[in-house]
């Protein structure tokens, strides 16, 4: 009864140690993260004639750009990319205004392969509507108080 038991044991501690090991395996992001300290429209080719519109212009964003405001076209692409490490319990908590549409969210691992390294949460907007529109987010954990003391990113956007 008593060997039984140990054995019981044993199976279980293995269990444990293995899904522990297999929590930090997971899969990199095929495409490495580009994050821009300023706005940078992307290059794009003169169309042939042709009556499909042109391509909207793309405009990446990062910590660098906290508190800005940016004059952008109706229709442009908005890549916000912001440090976070899920792992210790923090992650953005993101909020948009009217004018912006929300496209995407992706969080990219880090290249390190360190179980609990940090890496970068990607937000994709459109500008969709003329005006005036907004992206704040704080970094918190999400089961604790705003106690004023928290990061912050906010930028402010002119839709022409």
């Amino acid at each position: 009864m008593v060997q039984v038991k140990n054995i019981y044991g044993i199976l279980i501690a293995g269990f444990l140690v293995l899904c522990m090991l297999m929590a930090g395996c997971t899969s990199q992001p095929t495409e490495p993260v580009n994050v821009t300290e300023t706005p940078t429209p992307v290059a794009t080719t003169p169309a042939a004639v042709t009556t499909t519109p042109a391509p909207a212009e793309e405009f990446a964003f990062n910590e660098t750009n906290n508190n800005e405001t940016v004059t952008l076209p109706t229709g442009s692409k908005i890549i916000i990319s912001l440090a976070e490490n899920p792992t210790t319990g923090y992650s953005w908590n993101v909020t948009s205004a009217r004018g912006l549409s929300y496209v995407n969210d992706t969080f990219f691992e880090p290249e390190t392969g360190l179980v609990g390294a940090g890496g970068v949460h990607e937000w994709q907007y459109l500008a969709a509507e003329k005006g005036a529109a907004e992206f704040s987010a704080i970094y918190k954990r999400p089961w604790e108080n705003v106690t004023g003391n928290e990061t912050t990113f906010a930028m402010a956007f002119t839709i022409e």
